[in-house]
């Protein structure tokens, strides 16, 4: 029996999170910036509408902000984690098979069910998903996670759909995939849409037909994946867990303003090394190697640039944030040049491995991984209070110049006790 899978996906998930606390912003040209409010990085359609692209600098639509013709937000991470949180949360409640693809994405497998009664638990989905969270969503169900991406793009493109399409049919998924461009493929891109425009394939259902051999020989065993996943064999695994795959954990930012001090430097990595560490924690895995970098800005062909970074090796596989904070004061030490304005810096654990079932050396003390029971409180502690309610004090307890701009910040609705709406009844 083949699986059955449904992709659910949030409208336009970042504009759609500042709507849900803020209805003044339903139906308006609004958008999301991207960190230090430089450019757009979600839109809602109406937005979109007035030719507005993914990627615009802030700056160029300026004078339309200043008429009100459209809004800007600035990223709330933490609102939209939150918000994410809560939205996966419900689509438990369907399946016990949840594969978590991105902050906005994530695959239900709803095998055993009959077909008959796919639309109608597609549509209770979406119904539950906003009423209990108040974002919009779109499902696509289908035998395939291509062919489900395929069906949810139709559930987003044509509203007579109601943001629900069951593609499990063969002739409906041969209907669609004749109307559907190339390039609209899961796994296609823009760049390969073009090359296999120029090979005479322009639509899904011309790639379906493709000779898998020729698509192999002449592109990548992913894109014949592709093909296969069309044709109703399933080649991409379950991954239920999103941590499973990651090999690499990378904190780093741009500063809102140039950092030109080793004191603010070292504030600004020791904030990326407890933030890496936290997310390490919560995967419950282990890292035995890091690397800490910083840059100028290239941009700025008038300032003297460097870019520098250096490895970090820790004893053993640990994921306690004391143990990569005690190096990174000498690490400093070779990084940090005088007379140079810095512009981003970062830090990325890699050689991760998991801490379930971990064996250290019973021969080398070092080896152990340590203070894991001053971490777990130390992470109980942030998430009931607040993140960095409780953090080193290399930190820093003041905003300092290296914090991001955020001009036009949302409160934090769900993770703050002071910014939860206060609502009168009368």
């Amino acid at each position: 029996m083949k699986p059955i899978i449904a992709l659910c996906d949030a409208n336009s998930f970042y504009c759609s999170c500042e709507q849900v606390f803020n209805p003044l912003l339903l139906g308006k040209a609004l958008g999301v910036l991207s960190n230090n409010d430089g450019c757009i990085v979600a839109r809602t359609p109406q937005l979109k509408a007035l030719g507005v692209a993914m990627g615009t600098p802030a700056f160029k639509v300026r004078e339309q902000v200043e008429r009100g013709e459209i809004i800007l937000k600035s990223s709330n991470y933490a609102l939209y984690g939150d918000m994410s949180s809560r939205f996966m949360s419900v689509l438990e409640q369907f399946s016990p098979k949840l594969e978590v693809y991105s902050i906005d994405e994530a695959f239900v497998d709803l095998s055993g069910f009959p077909v008959e009664i796919l639309q109608e638990r597609g549509m209770a989905m979406k119904q539950r998903v906003f009423q209990w969270t108040g974002l919009p969503i779109g499902i696509g169900i289908s035998t395939t996670k291509t062919l489900a991406k395929l069906a949810n793009y139709a559930a987003k493109k044509y509203p007579a759909t109601a943001g629900v399409v069951d593609l499990t049919s063969p002739v409906r998924q041969r209907r669609l995939m004749e109307i559907t461009p190339v390039g609209e493929v899961w796994g296609v891109g823009r760049r390969i849409g073009k090359r296999l425009e120029a090979s005479g394939i322009k639509t899904a259902a011309q790639l379906a037909d493709a000779n898998r051999q020729w698509i192999r020989k002449q592109f990548s065993i992913v894109l014949e994946r592709t093909v296969c996943e069309l044709q109703g064999e399933n080649c991409l695994p379950w991954e239920e867990s999103g941590a499973a795959n990651k090999h690499q954990i990378m904190c780093s930012r741009s500063f809102g303003q140039r950092v030109t001090t080793k004191q603010a430097l070292h504030a600004a990595l020791a904030s990326f090394i407890c933030r890496a560490c936290e997310k390490l924690r919560k995967q419950q895995q282990y890292a035995r190697e890091a690397i800490v970098f910083v840059r100028t800005d290239p941009f700025k062909e008038n300032l003297p640039q460097t870019g520098r970074s250096l490895k970090l090796m820790a004893p053993s596989p640990t994921s306690d944030s004391s143990v990569w904070l005690r190096q990174l004061t000498p690490a400093l030490d070779v990084l940090f040049q005088e007379g140079y304005e810095y512009k981003k810096a970062g830090f990325a654990l890699m050689d991760l491995c998991s801490s379930q079932g971990f064996q250290g050396d019973l021969l080398a003390a070092a080896s152990l991984p340590e203070n894991t029971k001053m971490m777990s409180v130390l992470d109980a502690i942030n998430q009931r209070f607040g993140s960095q309610a409780l953090r080193p004090a290399s930190v820093g307890f003041v905003p300092q110049q290296w914090h991001m701009n955020q001009q036009a910040l949302s409160p934090c609705y769900t993770t703050q006790w002071q910014d939860i709406i206060h609502v009168r009844v009368r």
